[in-house]
């Protein structure tokens, strides 16, 4: 089957894919082509730009265009909001924003955008206020890990008599790690651990200053704060009456952990992390508030609270309880909100206060959705409340495009609203929060956005508008030199994966050059080489430079040993080799690591140092933070497989290459070179030279293994891995003993469908192209013992360590002793070549005692697992062993794993059934149905893939369009990239 066809083929399938969309428009069950051009569904255009701006008067019936915020959508804007702006504009000093809401705003929504653009001019770092327990411990600023005896107390623990008071605060939420009235016999300890997320910006992640807030009771309260391991604080919080501070300074680093102990809990009302200057913006969410608590809480309090934080604006953003409650009394409503107001107004007098209107909501199933018909009401009740208070007030319900607009944008190329219809997905809050930040900068009667222009870098006054904003007269050349800008540039949050349409896309055009130069393998390698690296730009951007050197690197040891007559020379070449793979995978993966162990062995204060990013940032203008070393994406993959090569050129097993093309090319073959799996040199360089060959029959079988993997992936691993596992794995104290081995079990599957979902893509597209991988996963989970476990588990991997590193070491040669010996050498370095951290050495020292019984069992035992019962035992317990191996594998740390075990021994809930099975039931669901079919015996898999395989070509492609439609609608909005890209 030639390459031509297969490219007509996919070209067909895409075009009629995308193309019902267009039929049917408003079914949302097909991609528009725009979603395969992802990096161009949104065009940036900076602030001054002259763009589309309706008013709410001229807004069309029947538009569902997304509107900029008009001029006049908040209501008196000089007046109201003049303090904040003329702070923004003239003040030197700290100014700081709290932005209040209900779960719209949890996680970070709205004030992450809000916050990078208002520093884009101003500086500023930290993300401000929390609490030791939040809604959402992770958001796109920081990641927040507490041990699990703190408790969270409001106004309604006050009413039911759990704490005696309503000194709440600023978050009208307390903390405390022992409940009120209770005296220990011996001290407590609680711990907050805060570090920067993977998402934050730089203007984030340098932490300056840490402020506590609390309220002490007379027993003595120790504190320490330990800052990337060193020691900045320790003493105890002062005693006494109303709200205290405690400060100290961060010395600009990322890891913060504050630890307590004491008899008695302290009243933690919040903890900032900020600097003295810049902008500080504070994300409070109110899960199930109104935005009617602030008079349910200690007036002296609140006061105080706002006295030591100094506000310049208060945001009131509510309005989803709102819209479920207040369906006919909306006077009732608006003299509540406008007693808040007139109550923040009084506390806060020199603090500007904005009120936000409820956004669009929507209910029903289908063509049945509309928009909640009490919305406008609501939004006039909140109007009028503003307007009686003198508050400023911003109408994002019009902002939206009125009536219906969630649904718009629940159903765009890139959602911009979650499928219930009420809440935002990311790139829907920093819409908003692109709208808001214009209309605080657009008045009638003053642009202040002139007057805070010059203080700004002009290129980060950025908003986000639907292209249908674009100004008319763009140019076809601007589209195109746009178009070429995207296609050259790099972007860490789109990387070129197999479950992005971009990526199909792009195979689309290698098969089409493809189909010209298969013939000459001269041409056709070096065409693959060429896109592949490529492929690795997208993926890894800068690091394309580190596959380059590898390569060039092992091609020369590889002819330098070849043509060594003296032994000494083929050993230095290898040795070469050797030090220079793994000197760079020990760089880029080990060293903070190392550094790290160092410091905390010895208390020396080493610091880890980015080269890499160092030569970038000076040479290149980039602005990597150089003072923690980027993992380069697939190092550990191409440079295990390019050292192979050379090693097999020492041991004579292989000739080598005589053009380095040919070289670069087996090393960075596209389908495998992120994620594997690793081919050896004396199975794939064959092949360079092979005639181009694929049958109907290997076609159809690259078809069925693509479309399974991509099921494995989208449907199983990223549907239970979103819903469930990453839930109980962040926060596993608030989960049940029950829901914790769930998560457990649900892993090994998640991990198992996510890596062997790569694998069976990267082996259906290479088998298109006519390259034939390796299989590198059999059912893994039907092993009877370890070592058959690591014969069906990422098996090129460990191939590779067995030939590489055991036989090597002695292999089974030396005797038991030794042999087990070479078996935990073997997998202790095979948990560290998965990562840099004690839980994957323990994660391998495990797997290697367990080989090492495995092996001893046998011996004296020999194989008792012929007949079926005794098979299904063995099969059960190393099942149940490698599930336990997996909670070290998967845990973000130690005092996670210890978490876990302390749920599921001593927390484990049998009574938590009944209400955590209606819950998950579609993750359940979908892990009971993944697990059957894993265990299916092999003779049905082969049935139904045979079944697909000898079926017309027009019946598979009908059925390939089928799943892709269940694919399309279970995507994750967000990028999930493969499991195993980060080794």
């Amino acid at each position: 089957m030639r390459p031509f066809r297969s490219f007509l083929l996919l070209l067909i399938f895409l075009a009629c894919f995308t193309g019902l969309y267009y039929i049917f428009p408003q079914s949302n069950l097909f991609p528009a082509v725009e979603e395969f051009m992802d990096s161009l569904r949104f065009d940036t255009i900076p602030l001054q730009t002259p763009v589309t701006i309706h008013t709410a008067d001229s807004i069309p019936a029947d538009t569902t265009t997304i509107i900029t915020s008009p001029d006049s959508i908040i209501s008196e804007p000089v007046k109201p909001l003049s303090p904040f702006l003329d702070s923004l504009i003239s003040s030197k000093g700290q100014l700081r924003v709290m932005y209040y809401g209900d779960s719209q705003i949890e996680g970070d929504r709205i004030t992450y955008y809000l916050r990078k653009f208002l520093r884009s001019g101003r500086g500023g770092t930290g993300p401000g206020l929390f609490l030791p327990l939040m809604p959402v411990m992770y958001t796109k600023t920081i990641r927040l890990r507490s041990s699990p005896n703190w408790k969270r107390f409001n106004y309604l623990s006050f009413e039911n008599g759990e704490i005696s008071h309503r000194n709440l605060g600023p978050f009208m939420t307390i903390c405390r790690f022992i409940d009120e009235g209770e005296l220990r016999s011996v001290p407590e300890k609680a711990f907050v651990r805060i570090t920067p997320s993977v998402l934050s910006d730089t203007l984030s992640t340098h932490y300056d200053l840490l402020r506590i807030f609390y309220g002490n009771s007379p027993e003595n309260v120790s504190i320490s704060v330990r800052a990337d391991g060193l020691q900045v604080f320790s003493g105890f919080l002062s005693t006494g009456n109303g709200i205290r501070e405690l400060e100290c300074s961060l010395n600009r680093q990322k890891e913060i952990i504050i630890e307590f102990e004491g008899l008695q809990s302290p009243d933690i009302y919040g903890i900032s992390i900020e600097s003295k200057d810049g902008v500080i913006i504070d994300n409070i969410p109110q899960r199930g508030s109104a935005g009617l608590e602030f008079t349910m809480v200690g007036e002296a309090n609140l006061r105080e609270s706002y006295r030591l934080l100094e506000p310049d604006l208060i945001v009131l953003h509510f309005g989803l309880n709102v819209v479920n409650n207040v369906k006919d009394d909306y006077t009732y409503y608006m003299k509540g909100l406008r007693r808040q107001l007139m109550l923040l107004k009084e506390i806060a007098p020199k603090t500007s206060v904005l009120v936000i209107g409820v956004t669009d909501m929507a209910s029903g199933k289908g063509d049945s959705l509309r928009s909640f018909e009490n919305i406008p009401y609501i939004i006039e009740a909140q109007k009028k409340a503003a307007s009686e208070a003198g508050t400023a007030f911003w109408d994002s319900y019009m902002a939206m495009g009125g009536e219906a607009s969630i649904i718009d944008w629940a159903s765009r190329e890139v959602p911009l609203a979650q499928k219930d219809y009420v809440h935002f997905t990311y790139d829907g809050a920093d819409t908003i929060s692109a709208m808001l930040a214009r209309a605080l900068f657009t008045t009638e009667s003053i642009d202040t956005l002139s007057a805070y222009l010059p203080q700004i870098q002009q290129d980060s006054l950025m908003i986000r508008v639907d292209s249908t904003l674009l100004p008319a007269d763009k140019s076809n050349k601007g589209i195109a030199n746009t178009v070429i800008s995207e296609i050259l540039s790099y972007d860490r949050n789109r990387p070129l994966i197999f479950t992005s349409p971009a990526f199909w896309l792009f195979f689309l055009i290698v098969l089409l050059g493809y189909s010209i130069v298969y013939k000459k393998h001269i041409i056709r390698n070096f065409y693959l080489f060429c896109l592949s690296l490529f492929f690795y730009y997208k993926s890894g951007g800068i690091f394309l430079f580190l596959l380059i050197l590898v390569t060039i690197i092992d091609f020369l040891c590889g002819h330098l040993i070849n043509h060594s007559n003296k032994k000494i020379y083929r050993k230095f070449f290898i040795l070469f080799s050797i030090v220079s793979n793994l000197g760079i995978l020990a760089y880029f993966k080990y060293t903070d690591f190392l550094i790290t162990s160092v410091n905390n062995l010895f208390g020396t204060d080493f610091r880890v140092y980015d080269f890499l990013a160092s030569f970038s940032n000076k040479h290149m203008g980039s602005s990597f933070e150089i003072s923690n070393i980027i993992l380069p994406v697939g190092i550990s993959f191409f440079t295990f497989q390019s050292l192979s090569y050379t090693l097999d050129v020492y041991r004579n097993k292989i000739k080598p290459v005589t053009n380095i093309l040919d070289f670069g090319f087996f090393v960075s073959f596209f389908p495998q070179l992120v994620a594997g799996p690793i081919v050896r040199a004396s199975e794939f360089i064959p092949q360079l030279y092979a005639k181009f060959h694929l049958e109907k029959r290997e076609f159809s079988q690259a078809l069925f293994l693509i479309s399974k993997g991509l099921i494995k992936k989208i449907v199983i691993s990223d549907f239970i891995a979103v819903n469930f596992i990453d839930r109980v794995f962040e926060m596993p104290a608030l989960y049940s003993g029950f829901e914790n081995l769930m998560a457990v079990y649900g892993y090994g599957l998640q991990i198992y469908c996510d890596f062997s979902g790569y694998t069976d893509i990267a082996i259906g597209v290479a088998l298109i192209l006519g390259f034939r991988l390796p299989i590198n996963f059999n059912s893994p989970y039907k092993a009877t013992d370890l070592a058959d476990f690591w014969r069906r588990w990422h098996i090129s991997l460990s191939r590779w360590l067995k030939d590489y590193l055991y036989i090597p070491l002695g292999g089974n040669k030396k005797g038991n002793f030794r042999t087990g010996i070479n078996l935990m050498i073997t997998m202790l370095l095979g948990g560290l070549w998965h990562g840099a951290a004690l839980r994957f050495i323990i994660w391998g020292g495990l797997h290697g005692m367990g080989l090492i019984i495995s092996r001893l069992w046998n011996n004296v035992f020999g194989n008792r697992v012929r007949y079926r019962f005794g098979r299904a035992i063995a099969v059960l317990i190393t099942f149940n062993f490698v599930s336990f191996c997996w909670i070290f594998f998967r845990a973000d740390d130690m005092n996670t794993v210890t978490i876990i075990f302390k749920q599921i021994f001593e927390n484990f809930s049998p009574g938590s059934y009944l209400r955590v099975l209606p819950a998950y039931s579609t993750v359940f669901i979908i892990m009971l149905v993944g697990y059957i079919i894993h265990f299916l015996p092999e003779r049905s898999k082969e049935s139904y893939r045979g079944l697909f395989i000898k079926s017309p070509l027009i019946a598979q492609l009908l059925i390939i369009m089928v799943m892709a439609v269940l694919l399309y609608q279970m995507r994750s909005t967000d990028v999930v990239p493969f499991i195993y890209f980060r080794f």
